[in-house]
């Protein structure tokens, strides 16, 4: 009798362990993805916001000449000329920042360059910026970004009528999207949700800025 309880005790202990234990992995696994979105969001912002800043580094009408070009995901080369510098500037601080493996994030791509975004003056929706003529249009950031074009032309840049209402104050935004596919990682037997980021940032021209 007493073997025969031993022997009942043992097969309910490995059963109840081969019970607990895939639950365990399954909330370290999205313990861990969680813990990886919030590192790779983290580092979205810092990197937009750098890119935003980082225009104010170039000279203020600049346009980059013919023959001009810049960093990209997967060696990809974006081509800039006739866009403004800051805009190649914002780029090269954005892919400069964002070092994460690559193979874990789908990009959400979109024109790298634009411009005459408002955030308001009673339009709904708000008025949406439009690419520059021959800007990039598979950029993993987006910065809207004013000029002076060709004899002088003034090129709008982003207005937010929040910070100086109601005719509102231009200022450099930029944006990036992107989604994290756990497939190709450990975790993909027990992560079943594909979270997505989206990062913005505003930055405040020179006089503006503390």
């Amino acid at each position: 009798m007493r073997r025969s309880r031993r022997r009942g005790d043992d097969a309910q202990a490995v059963l109840e362990t081969a019970l607990v234990i895939p639950i365990l992995l399954f909330l370290v696994c999205n313990f861990v993805a969680v813990m990886v979105q919030v590192t790779v969001h983290q580092q979205l912002n810092s990197a937009t916001a750098l890119a935003a800043q980082s225009r104010f580094q170039a000279p203020e009408n600049a346009v980059d000449p013919a023959g001009s070009q810049c960093c990209g995901a997967h060696g990809d080369t974006l081509v800039t000329a006739g866009l403004p510098t800051g805009c190649r500037y914002a780029a090269e601080t954005f892919y400069g920042t964002m070092t994460t493996d690559t193979g874990l994030i789908h990009w959400q791509t979109a024109a790298l360059c634009t411009s005459g975004g408002d955030s308001g003056n009673g339009a709904t929706p708000p008025v949406q910026p439009v690419a520059y003529a021959g800007s990039p249009a598979h950029a993993e950031v987006s910065c809207d970004i004013g000029s002076i074009g060709k004899g002088g032309i003034v090129v709008p840049g982003y207005a937010d009528r929040t910070l100086n209402p109601p005719s509102g104050l231009d200022v450099v935004t930029c944006s990036a999207s992107a989604s994290l596919d756990f497939a190709n990682t450990p975790l993909a037997w027990g992560v079943f949700w594909t979270p997505t980021l989206h990062a913005q940032a505003e930055a405040l021209p020179p006089p503006f800025r503390q």
